[in-house]
């Protein structure tokens, strides 16, 4: 997440977690983490041809 993005209640639950790892010295959790946030389902509606994993 950018300073110019929200996201939604599970973006901000992966983002507390990671740095909350990263707090305690468990960077390997906090890139797991961080992959999870990553990974979770994009807020804008797919184009197309996104959805088949093509440039828009």
């Amino acid at each position: 997440m950018t300073a110019g993005t929200r996201g939604c209640a599970k973006c901000r639950e992966y983002t507390a977690l990671r740095e909350k790892a990263k707090q305690d010295g468990d960077f390997g959790q906090a890139t797991a983490y961080e992959i999870l946030r990553r990974r979770h389902p994009s807020h804008e509606t797919p184009s197309r041809t996104a959805r088949w994993g093509l440039p828009a």
